[in-house]
C-alpha cells in the first residue's frame, strides 16, 4: 500500500494505517531530523513524534498533489525548524559530539581508529556549524542520495535554490575541514 494510500486512511480515521505509517517511516524520518538538528537523536525523536501527532490531526489536508512522502518530510522538516528556533541552536557538548563519531571498523589498526574517529569528530562538528537549511540539503543530497528535484520538493523551495545552498555547504565545510 502507498504512502498516499495510508494518508487517505488515516484522514479517514484508521488507526491501523497510522501505526503501520509510523512504523515504516519513523526510523529514516528521525535519521532526517537529527541531521537537521545537529545529531541530537533525543531531539530529534521528539520532532517526529510531534509531526506524527501532526499528520494524524491534518493527514485530510494532503491532496494528493505531489510525493506523499515529500508532504511528510515537511511536516518533520517545520517541526524540526521550530525546535531549532526555539533552542536557537545550542551548541553541542563534547559529549554529544563524540557520542555521534562514527564507529572504527574492528580490523583498524589503534591508530586508524583513533584517525577514522577524529575525522568523524572534524566533520561532524564542521556539519555542526552549518546553517539549518545548508545541513538539510547535505544530508539529502549526501546521505540519502536524493535527486535536486526531490531535495527541492522536500524543503519547499526551487531546485536553483538547492543548488546554491549545496555550492555554499560544500565550499564552508572544505573551509572548515582544512582549517582544522
Amino acid at each position: 500500500m502507498s504512502t498516499a494510500d495510508l494518508l487517505r486512511l488515516i484522514a479517514a480515521g484508521d488507526r491501523a494505517a497510522f501505526t503501520r505509517l509510523y512504523a515504516d517511516t519513523r526510523p529514516d524520518l528521525t535519521r532526517y531530523a537529527a541531521a537537521m538538528l545537529g545529531g541530537d537523536a533525543d531531539a530529534a525523536s521528539d520532532v517526529v513524534d510531534e509531526a506524527f501527532l501532526s499528520l494524524w490531526r491534518e493527514a485530510g489536508a494532503y491532496r494528493g498533489e505531489g510525493s506523499a512522502d515529500g508532504w511528510i518530510r515537511r511536516i518533520v522538516r517545520n517541526k524540526a525548524v521550530d525546535w531549532l528556533r526555539s533552542r536557537r541552536e545550542r551548541p553541542t557538548s563534547d559529549a554529544e559530539t563524540q557520542r555521534h563519531a562514527a564507529l572504527a571498523d574492528e580490523t583498524d589498526s589503534p591508530e586508524a581508529s583513533t584517525e577514522k574517529a577524529q575525522a568523524a569528530r572534524r566533520l561532524r562538528a564542521a556539519l555542526e556549524r552549518l546553517s539549518p537549511s545548508h545541513r538539510e540539503v547535505v544530508w539529502l543530497c549526501y546521505f540519502e542520495e536524493r535527486s535536486v528535484a526531490e531535495i527541492a520538493v522536500i524543503a519547499g523551495c526551487p531546485e536553483n535554490t538547492v543548488k546554491t545552498r549545496l555550492f555554499h555547504a560544500r565550499k564552508l565545510l572544505r573551509t572548515e575541514l582544512e582549517a582544522g
